[in-house]
């Protein structure tokens, strides 16, 4: 479900065992304190190989000359020159339907880019809590990380295809995080903080499976729906709802506000079925970064391998460049 793939996808339960034995092979890093640890070692490492990072600097468009992406232009009226490579870690329908009005000089190319698809949305529920859930399987559920709640495949099946059909899921998957559980650090001594995917969501509503919520913007039912998920987890973890000190959510309407690359709150930069994975990632052709404008590359979750915080895609790249850059006397 992570990846776009129900029960019921040729392919799908492929990932859920690659994924326990990764895990089981190599561990699972969290950082001490939250997410941000992660994000401040990237930004210490590329400070100290002379990097920067221009925060609050939203890109207008991609700029050509003679046929190669010779750089970007800002909407605060700055640019910035590249004299070897432009690396947009962006989704190829952002790229080729907003970023380079006059497409890349391949217009079957750019079409296809244009209709990379999403996958469907999430919604994210944040918990502030006086203690952590009182799971109904048992207490040992207190010590994990992450805790699914998916009773059994049909129920995925069901969700999946409400989902694509614009339905609100009676019954959503959840990923319920306890962050807190683990790292005490992420909350007040005695408190804890949960965090809650809903898996998976219409990005536009055009009903309810369970018939009892108005079609709608997520703007107007976020809430409701939210009400919804909070009942669920209820369900497994009875009196849960009563140690909820402050919630915020995020609708995929919020998610995609937040980060364009989100496009109607897919978090998985885009669908993972098939005709886009693998070497046909993001579309058939041009699988290994490059892109039909000379000097300008692909990279993140809708390139290969994918999804996830992770820095394979750069790393692929960054080496395939550094291959083809000319020989440093020094060895460096």
């Amino acid at each position: 479900m992570h990846l776009d793939f129900p029960p019921d996808v040729a392919g799908g339960v492929l990932f859920p065992y690659l994924e326990a034995m990764a895990n089981q092979s190599f561990g699972m890093a969290l950082g001490k304190g939250g997410a941000d640890v992660m994000i401040q070692a990237m930004l210490g490492l590329l400070g100290e190989l002379g990097g920067e990072v221009h925060l609050n600097a939203e890109v207008e468009r991609i700029d050509v000359a003679n046929g190669r992406a010779s750089g970007i232009a800002l909407t605060d009226g700055r640019s910035f020159a590249a004299s070897r490579a432009l690396i947009a870690n962006v989704a190829p329908s952002l790229v080729f339907g907003r970023l380079l009005p006059a497409g890349s000089g391949k217009p079957e190319v750019d079409r296809r880019m244009r209709g990379f698809r999403a996958g469907p949305g999430t919604m994210m529920v944040h918990l502030a809590m006086s203690g952590l859930p009182d799971w109904s399987a048992g207490e040992a559920l207190q010590r994990f990380a992450y805790v699914h709640i998916a009773p059994d495949l049909a129920t995925m099946n069901r969700a999946y295809a409400d989902a694509l059909a614009g339905l609100l899921p009676a019954e959503p998957v959840l990923v319920v995080g306890q962050p807190s559980a683990i790292d005490p650090s992420r909350a007040p001594e005695g408190k804890h903080v949960l965090w809650v995917q809903v898996r998976v969501l219409p990005a536009l509503v055009k009903g309810d499976a369970a018939g009892t919520i108005a079609p709608g913007d997520w703007d107007a039912i976020k809430e409701i729906y939210a009400d919804r998920v909070i009942a669920l987890l209820d369900r497994y973890a009875p009196g849960a709802s009563a140690k909820i000190l402050a919630r915020a959510v995020l609708s995929p309407s919020d998610l995609e506000r937040e980060n364009p690359n989100l496009i109607g709150g897919d978090n998985i930069g885009g669908s993972h079925h098939l005709d886009q994975f693998y070497l046909f990632r993001p579309v058939a052709g041009w699988s290994r970064y490059r892109t039909p404008l000379a000097g300008l590359y692909l990279v993140g979750a809708s390139t290969w391998p994918g999804a996830g915080v992770g820095a394979g895609s750069g790393f692929l790249l960054g080496k395939m460049l550094a291959g083809a850059a000319p020989a440093n006397p020094r060895g460096r």
